[in-house]
């Protein structure tokens, strides 16, 4: 699992990391009506629950990696590049 320090990032982010009403069943980011990031407490999930996720994941992943097999190389990188210009107007 990758782990992202704040320590040293602006006010605002620690601001709004400290605002998330992280409950049992975690939070949800959305950005542009898709989730990006669910936080879950730690110490929340048991072994069998973390399986579960990281199962769900792959799947998912499995999924999307299948869909982007069917699809031709140029609607892919015009997927990207609509993608990252969206990204880009958001800063």
């Amino acid at each position: 699992m990758k782990r992202v320090n704040v320590d040293n990032a602006s006010p605002q982010v620690k601001k709004f990391i400290r605002s998330l009403a992280i409950d049992a069943t975690g939070v949800e980011l959305t950005l542009g009506g898709n989730v990006v990031c669910k936080i879950i407490p730690p110490g929340q999930l048991s072994d069998m629950e973390k399986a579960a996720q990281l199962n769900e994941v792959r799947q998912l992943l499995g999924e999307a990696r299948a869909n982007s097999k069917r699809k031709p190389p140029a609607q892919v990188e015009s997927t990207i590049q609509r993608a990252l210009k969206t990204i880009r107007q958001g800063r």
